[in-house]
């Protein structure tokens, strides 16, 4: 199906991304939760949701989105407007609700997302060595998945497989929003060499108090302003454990958590 089909059979508007209704995508991800839309979805997706926020337009953005549609006629602010046309991401909105959305994308035999798509296997890269530090702001949500995206840009721009990049973009992702939420500040770097990307990302926070709880899908200390951002649900850690070959965490109540992360260039790690 293209937008201009979907356009239609949503009665939408086109908010920002009319010269891409030609363009067809895959599948459907139907969710208010960015951290499910990270875990299960692929690119060439097209998200329905109800969170008229940047993180939703971030969220495309890490996940290669074909385009977002606002369910009961939501739009974002100016803001995430912006930040759609910034990052070249079609936006719509539809009156009708998501139940309708679905059923009527259902109808037409369009597919839902279950699981990860593992279409593509992992190749071996040709990358200079290259390093980047970004500082992260507890609390800081309208800037919130920056550097993600920054490092998102890097790797494709240093040849890596487009598999791998989104890999380690929603690892990255997930670590950034966790600085976000929690901790105070924070301090990412991001390294590439010939075989690895590697992530390590030290907070100053109030620590984890039973990591492996934190491990376990659902489990969240979230407060309801986080929850009602679309963030919170407890997948933030089971994603970067999923999209990661090696994951090490330790942590420090009262004091801070850190993250060390590998993804490997080639496909070991990976069965």
């Amino acid at each position: 199906m293209t937008l201009k089909e979907l356009v239609s059979l949503l009665e939408a508007d086109v908010l920002f991304g009319e010269r891409h209704l030609d363009d067809e995508f895959r599948c459907v991800s139907a969710s208010d939760l960015m951290s499910d839309v990270l875990a299960f979805g692929v690119p060439g997706v097209v998200i329905l949701t109800g969170l008229p926020n940047t993180q939703s337009i971030c969220t495309a953005d890490i996940v290669e989105a074909k385009a977002v549609v606002y369910v009961r006629g939501k739009r974002p602010d100016r803001e995430g407007i912006l930040l759609a046309q910034e990052r070249d991401i079609p936006i719509l909105s539809t009156k009708f609700f998501m139940y309708k959305a679905c059923g009527l994308l259902y109808s037409r035999s369009i597919e839902g997302v279950e699981k990860t798509s593992n279409e593509y296997a992992d190749s071996m890269v040709n990358s200079r060595n290259f390093s980047r530090v970004f500082k992260i702001k507890g609390g800081n949500f309208s800037k919130a998945g920056s550097a993600s995206i920054e490092t998102k840009e890097i790797l494709r721009e240093l040849g890596v497989d487009p598999v791998i990049v989104r890999r380690a973009a929603i690892v990255a992702y997930e670590a950034e929003m966790n600085v976000v939420m929690y901790a105070d500040n924070g301090e990412m770097v991001i390294t590439v060499n010939p075989d690895a990307i590697r992530i390590r990302l030290q907070d100053q926070g109030p620590g984890i108090k039973d990591i492996d709880a934190a491990m376990q899908e659902g489990f969240s200390t979230a407060s309801d302003e986080i929850r009602e951002m679309g963030f919170g649900a407890g997948m933030g850690l089971p994603n970067i454990k999923k999209n990661a070959d090696v994951f090490e965490l330790t942590t420090t109540v009262g004091k801070g958590t850190c993250y060390k992360i590998v993804i490997y260039l080639d496909s070991r790690g990976r069965t």
